[in-house]
């Protein structure tokens, strides 16, 4: 049995970081002007801010936190 380089394992990694990406989480924008915001975020996009004060974490989609500002 031949051992892989590193190159193979590398794009091994690469593909499995894609795959989990494309998944959907359980986790739903919470910028007022989403235009998606009743979908699932996906697990890529998603961006998560933690608030002061209450302590508690809101997500948003990458897109939308450069809109924020």
């Amino acid at each position: 049995m031949a051992e892989k380089n590193k190159n193979q394992t590398a794009q091994e990694r690469a593909r499995l970081r894609e795959t989990l990406g494309a998944q959907a989480s359980n986790r739903f924008c919470s910028a007022g002007a989403c235009p998606s915001r009743e979908q699932p975020i996906l697990k890529k996009d998603l961006y998560p801010i933690v608030m002061a004060y209450p302590r508690r974490t809101v997500f948003y989609h990458r897109s939308c936190t450069t809109a924020l500002n």
